[in-house]
């Protein structure tokens, strides 16, 4: 037995090791995290619609990983907007969407991994059309800006740190080697799950809902939710009061610059 007490202190150690290294490896989904704790809070642009019987404003344009984010590596474009009625009836928002720089009508959406997927599948599209598209670029107006829109604040999402899970971890090693990596796996499955399902809720909570309806005088702040698009056009809003249907439009020239890559020798101009 003696003999035998430091190979098996060997493979228990090993196992303790393993286990720790799979928990530091962060297995975790990123596709289901929220954005990191220094992300700084969505620029205020402040730009208002034509005036109409629906009175609208753009907030913010939250890009991936820009300010304002909530939800890291989000493949989407979310437009914050406030809109109010100032009329004595009632008035019913009917649809809102984006025209791209192709003129191409992308209505807002409503599923988030539906969207990230279309996103994905554009960003080939462009790179096939030899566009010069990227995430993480975006115009003066997103950077230069002043304030933070407080009324469209990410909110508490649920979820696990990677942090917390290691610690579960090492203890679980340490108790028990062989059921460990089973445990852990399980773990994983389940802060997947409740990662994705607090991102639904957030993105539920924060979207436009076709048809909206508002009172006289009543206001609301909600985003909407495009694809990843360089250059959008304009942004529509479609809506009727009484007999009266309607329709604003945006246009978001200064925008220009939005998912488009800056050539590097434009880059070296100081």
């Amino acid at each position: 037995m003696n003999k035998l007490y430091p190979f098996g202190r060997y493979i228990c150690g090993s196992l303790i090791s393993l286990s720790i290294a799979f928990f530091n490896a962060g297995c975790v989904s990123n596709q289901y995290k929220k954005a990191k704790e220094s992300t700084p809070p969505p620029v205020w642009l402040n730009v208002t619609f034509p005036p109409a019987q629906l009175e609208a404003m753009l907030n913010s344009v939250i890009t991936f990983n820009g300010p304002g984010s909530w939800k890291r590596d989000a493949f989407w474009d979310e437009y914050v907007i406030t809109l109010r009625n100032p009329g004595s009836q009632f008035l019913i928002v009917v649809s809102a969407d984006l025209i791209d720089y192709a003129h191409t009508v992308r209505p807002a959406r409503n599923d988030p991994w539906t969207l990230e997927s279309e996103s994905k599948s554009l960003e080939q599209k462009y790179k096939d059309d030899r566009i010069a598209f990227a995430r993480n670029a975006v115009p003066g107006v997103l950077i230069l800006g002043v304030g933070a829109v407080a009324a469209t604040s990410a909110g508490y999402i649920v979820t696990w740190g990677a942090g917390g899970v290691a610690a579960g971890a090492g203890a679980a090693a340490a108790a028990a080697t062989v059921v460990a990596l089973p445990l852990y796996y399980g773990a994983v499955l389940y802060i997947n799950h409740s990662n994705k399902r607090a991102m639904e809720t957030e993105f539920n909570r924060r979207r436009f809902t076709s048809p909206l309806m508002l009172a006289p005088g009543e206001a609301r702040t909600m985003s909407l939710f495009f694809p990843m698009g360089p250059n959008p056009h304009s942004l529509s809003l479609r809506w009727s009061m009484g007999t009266i249907n309607g329709e604003s439009v945006l246009p978001l020239d200064f925008l220009k610059g939005l998912h488009i890559e800056v050539p590097s020798k434009l880059k070296d101009v100081k």
